[in-house]
């Protein structure tokens, strides 16, 4: 009996030590179920959370899943680099330097890498930066935001951006003439000879302002005798048919532009000399060849050719940065030195000009 009675106990004992250990185990997962399950709740408001745009929560999100899933990574990393995060923009640019064969990602991170110096105050990363967020390169086209960054590189004088923001704003574009003018008229401010040039054109066509010519070539030519190719193409290509002196003036900016090595303007240099007689064109190469040659050495002073062609042909056009002009904004009346006279002669090719030879 006291066998038995001990052999009873000592199976009572086991089996309660198994029980205990059951319901152990049994604790222990539902512990773990529990932690598991705060962990994704967590997981899942943290989510949510980032997905409204909270940035500590989204770099958090991203350093986790750099651990075990890049692509992951990637998608909290580049969400916080939209929302002008550069700890963000860094991650994109690390995880891209150790992915260097996938070309799409790598085409990201120079965007963002663009980013990170506009971040810092480089005006010429500005403006890649607008560029790319206005042709999607590296990134998803985003036009409020490219004229956003643009607008702030103008603001701090950055020549491109303000003549970048005149072409955008111009009839052709936005239709916001004024405001193309605006941004021209600032880049003449610093100098800029696009901006002349462009300033000048949208007086010519009356732009944002009242049309007015004589001003319009003031600005064209205030950049065409700085060696602006475009604007003596320009400059040509308005004063061509203007009376009584257009096409000696058309002619002298176009065979400039055309010794210089601009073609569009040889072509219409060649078109213009049909229409006025040999003796002019010889008489207009000879007088252009000293301007030529101080445009070539940077060497013309201010307004210096303005005044010079004002002086020979009796053009009232304004010799002034403010565009005052004189009394008269018209053409000036008088003959010039040697005046230009319709062609009755034999009609000359002046393609091959023994100065193209120069």
């Amino acid at each position: 009996m006291l066998l038995l009675g001990m052999f009873m106990w000592m199976l009572a004992l086991s089996l309660r030590k198994k029980r205990l250990e059951q319901e152990r185990k049994q604790k222990a997962i539902a512990f773990r179920k529990a932690v598991e399950r705060n962990r994704r709740q967590e997981q899942e408001e943290r989510v949510v959370k980032a997905e409204g745009g909270d940035i500590p929560t989204i770099l958090y999100l991203a350093k986790e899943a750099e651990r075990k899933n890049i692509k992951e990574a990637i998608y909290w990393y580049t969400k916080a680099a939209k929302l002008d995060s550069v700890t963000g923009m860094y991650g994109v640019v690390r995880i891209s330097n150790k992915m260097q064969q996938d070309v799409v990602l790598k085409e990201q991170a120079k965007f963002w890498q663009t980013c990170i110096s506009a971040s810092e105050g480089s005006l010429p990363h500005k403006f890649e930066m607008a560029q790319a967020l206005i042709h999607g390169r590296g990134t998803e086209v985003n036009t409020p935001k490219a004229i956003s960054v643009m607008e702030q590189a103008a603001k701090e004088n950055y020549v491109d951006a303000l003549v970048f923001l005149g072409d955008w704003f111009s009839p052709e574009n936005n239709n916001d003439p004024n405001m193309s003018t605006a941004y021209y008229r600032r880049a003449t401010e610093l100098k800029s000879n696009e901006g002349r040039m462009k300033l000048g054109l949208n007086y010519i066509n009356g732009v944002g302002v009242a049309s007015n010519f004589a001003q319009g070539c003031y600005w064209l030519e205030r950049a065409a005798e700085k060696g602006h190719l475009e604007a003596m193409y320009k400059a040509g290509e308005v004063w061509m048919g203007q009376k009584p002196n257009g096409n000696s003036l058309s002619y002298i900016w176009l065979f400039l532009a055309a010794q210089l090595g601009h073609e569009p303007s040889r072509v219409l240099r060649d078109q213009v000399a049909l229409q006025i007689g040999v003796d002019t064109v010889v008489g207009l190469q000879s007088l252009s060849k000293p301007m030529l040659k101080k445009i070539r050495e940077n060497k013309v002073g201010k307004h210096s050719i303005i005044k010079a062609l004002n002086k020979l042909y009796k053009r009232k056009i304004p010799i002034d940065e403010n565009g005052t002009l004189l009394e008269d904004s018209s053409i000036g009346r008088v003959e010039p030195i040697e005046p230009e006279q319709p062609s009755t002669e034999q009609k000359l090719d002046f393609s091959q000009s023994p100065m193209d030879k120069q």
